[in-house]
């Protein structure tokens, strides 16, 4: 069986989905199933994983074309008819695309919908990415073979929402990578010292900063426990800017000078695995998820894990993580010193988390998308 990927993604900085896409394609190079994995990449195809670029690359290419009118959608009518011609000449393949909307193509396809975020939380998306949804949600719909999701939750919205046959969407639990274990204060030292944080003496949280993970939201909570808590338990918020982030930035900053809460920024791949083992909890009480994967890295990790209890979290969070209304300022306070302070519940999670997180692997999540492509070919 031959495979065309969508590899777009992989070059820059790799986002939730781009961490999907390249563990997706490192599982179907070694399928036994498998004969070869196309890799497309802007405008030409490629027969090799291609490796990230540096952020002076495309990255701010893009992101100055984005505010220039008609980019756009002329570079995206471009990459379609260039996608569409390549692919008739390398011949015949399932293509799967795994951010959403598929390209033109005459075969068997394949796409990913991750969550519907788009239409539950139109506001916390540039309307840009917003209109191009709703435009090509309706296509991608009606021409895939077959649709994969990261949940059952998702996979039933889509169902409900959109008529969709039950028998031609998945849900297909991601995984997580083995580098994600229980390590000693002593292994992470290094890292640690890095970021100026001293071992099992933080709250950590791991998202883009933008307004859907509810950042603000755990920031009151935080802000509200009792000092001697703030004082020995700094929040630690770690990712890039994201959509929207200026209203989380003020209210961080009296907290930030206080050295209640710390900014890391982006962190690497090779330093994430460690910040997660060091800290004490781990939150992530986001408004909607199509999976959740910090989740599921940090339980993974051994550290105890307070998240919310709408979309597909409870999903991954199962009886281990304490599940909170991502509404209710008070209710995610008293969560948040339970995660703290509670050491049954959290021996208990540290014990059962690597159990749980366990049972979800990129392995598996590879040879049941292949099964996916069986069905369409």
């Amino acid at each position: 069986m031959e495979v065309i990927l969508n590899a777009v993604l992989l070059r820059g900085r790799l986002t939730g989905i781009g961490q999907y896409t390249l563990r997706l394609a490192e599982g179907l190079e070694r399928h036994p199933d498998v004969s070869l994995v196309r890799y497309f990449q802007l405008f030409w195809f490629g027969s090799s994983i291609p490796s990230s670029l540096p952020d002076r690359g495309w990255e701010p290419v893009r992101n100055r074309a984005k505010k220039v009118p008609f980019v756009l959608p002329i570079f995206s009518s471009v990459r379609g008819l260039c996608f569409r011609a390549l692919s008739a000449w390398n011949g015949p393949a399932v293509y799967h695309e795994p951010n959403y909307l598929l390209l033109p193509y005459n075969g068997p396809t394949v796409a990913t919908i991750h969550d519907l975020s788009y239409l539950h939380y139109p506001q916390y998306h540039p309307i840009e990415r917003v209109r191009r949804m709703e435009r090509g949600m309706p296509l991608t719909l009606a021409r895939a073979g077959h649709l994969v999701t990261d949940s059952e939750f998702v996979r039933s919205e889509i169902i409900s929402r959109f008529g969709v046959a039950p028998e031609r969407v998945t849900a297909i639990p991601l995984g997580v990578e083995p580098v994600y274990r229980p390590r000693t204060m002593e292994e992470c030292g290094v890292v640690l010292r890095r970021y100026r944080l001293e071992g099992g003496r933080y709250l950590l949280s791991v998202s883009a900063l933008e307004p859907r993970k509810n950042l603000e939201g755990l920031v009151d909570a935080y802000s509200r426990l009792p000092s001697e808590i703030r004082k020995r338990f700094p929040l630690v918020l770690t990712g890039p800017k994201g959509w929207l982030s200026e209203s989380l930035e003020e209210r961080v900053a009296p907290l930030a000078q206080s050295g209640e809460v710390i900014q890391t920024g982006f962190v690497s791949a090779e330093d994430l695995p460690f910040l997660y083992s060091a800290a004490a909890g781990f939150a992530s009480p986001s408004f909607y998820e199509g999976f959740g994967l910090p989740v599921l890295e940090a339980m993974a990790s051994g550290t105890p894990v307070l998240t919310s209890s709408r979309g597909s979290l409870p999903e991954v969070a199962g009886d281990v993580g304490l599940l909170v209304d991502p509404e209710d300022v008070p209710a995610m306070t008293a969560g948040l010193e339970r995660l703290l302070t509670d050491e049954t519940f959290r021996e208990r999670a540290r014990r059962e988390g690597p159990r749980r997180a366990a049972g979800f692997t990129w392995g598996k999540c590879v040879d049941r998308t292949v099964d996916v492509y069986r069905k369409v070919v």
